[in-house]
């Protein structure tokens, strides 16, 4: 299993990016953290590495960043975010304007992409989405790393032809 360092500058700007990206849409935490996992999983299948390098975990509702919490709190304490509560959801609020150059293009344009697919989402939809798109938040066990690289695995179903070659393959080899 591949490891990547996590760049905590990165991570900061991503978040304060994402925060500031939906920021009418008043998207709450599980939005935040299902943007920022498929961000960096979608990252490692288009261009061979994750952008922020961080370690995700399986919890209830989906994956979730490890170093969110701690790191979203350094970022209050900073002035840089704020947390509010809109209804029964947390929002990460930003209080500045994020650094986008520390992201390549491909990057930002991923990062937009995933913002786009999961905004109109209500929170419980998003965290039914995340389990069936995360093939590794389904191999392991709660608060267990998710392998980032289990999103190389194909979540779609097996076509018929393909199923059929198999069995012929494994009646000629006495499989």
């Amino acid at each position: 299993m591949a490891r990547w360092r996590q760049n905590k500058r990165k991570l900061r700007e991503l978040i304060l990016f994402v925060a500031a990206e939906s920021a009418e849409d008043a998207t709450g935490d599980i939005y935040l953290n299902k943007v920022l996992f498929f961000s960096d999983a979608i990252a490692l299948q288009r261009l061979g590495r994750p952008i922020t390098g961080a370690r995700y975990q399986r919890l209830p509702l989906g994956p979730a960043m490890r170093a969110l919490l701690p790191v979203r709190e350094e970022m209050i304490r900073d002035g840089d975010v704020a947390v509010v509560m809109m209804g029964k959801q947390r929002v990460t609020v930003a209080r500045r304007a994020p650094d986008l150059s520390v992201f390549s293009e491909d990057e930002i344009k991923l990062v937009r992409e995933v913002m786009d697919e999961y905004r109109d989402s209500r929170a419980d939809a998003i965290s039914d989405l995340s389990h069936f798109r995360s093939p590794g938040w389904n191999l392991v066990e709660e608060r267990e790393d998710i392998p980032l690289e289990s999103q190389l695995i194909s979540t779609d179903p097996v076509p018929d032809a393909m199923k059929e070659h198999g069995r012929a393959l494994a009646a000629r080899f006495g499989w």
